[in-house]
């Protein structure tokens, strides 16, 4: 393993007030880009359900006083999932030390990188866009579990008692689920 070609994403400490967390989040943003290309390049080779596997990220704000309008649960879910991501890219550098190209850490490190854009994407949002976005992709996920179980060959009616089919507005029922020879 070559020690110069890994690099780290930053680690917000308990001290972090909104000035410095912007701080951290422009060199997030720089770690990102850095391996973009190259992630984007692995999810394909994992086929990866997006493409790209991560975009391009929005243009980061240039004042720093701009999380002055973020609230304080998404400033706080901000600085904990930086520093999940960090703690998660340790972990993998310690368990992955001699083996850095091995399918499995080639994947971990994807999805890491994939989270710190996530991270990105929504550091900056008011609390309604950032709402808004969650729904988007709360029903995207569900379309995408609801298409693969089908392709696993789940009947519909399975689907629709697990709450999983489009437009289902998420009514689990619990009695076809657990009885579905009572119909």
């Amino acid at each position: 393993m070559n020690e110069t070609e890994i690099t780290s994403p930053p680690f917000t400490t308990n001290m972090c007030t909104p000035v410095s967390a912007y701080r951290q989040l422009l060199a997030l943003e720089a770690w990102v880009d850095s391996l973009r290309p190259w992630a984007n390049e692995e999810a394909v080779r994992f086929e990866a359900p997006d493409t790209p596997f991560i975009p391009e990220l929005p243009p980061t704000p240039v004042n720093p006083a701009i999380l002055s309008h973020v609230s304080i649960p998404s400033l706080f879910r901000t600085w904990m999932t930086m520093r999940a991501v960090r703690e998660r890219w340790d972990w993998i550098l310690r368990n992955y030390e001699e083996n850095w190209d091995c399918d499995k850490c080639i994947f971990s490190r994807v999805n890491c990188v994939k989270s710190a854009a996530d991270v990105l994407r929504y550091a900056f949002m008011d609390p309604e866009t950032h709402e808004a976005k969650q729904e988007e992709e709360r029903i995207s996920h569900n379309n995408q579990v609801s298409q693969t179980l089908k392709k696993l060959g789940i009947p519909d009616t399975i689907l629709e008692a697990m709450g999983v089919l489009p437009d289902d507005e998420e009514k689990i029922d619990f009695d076809k689920l657990f009885h579905p020879e009572d119909d």
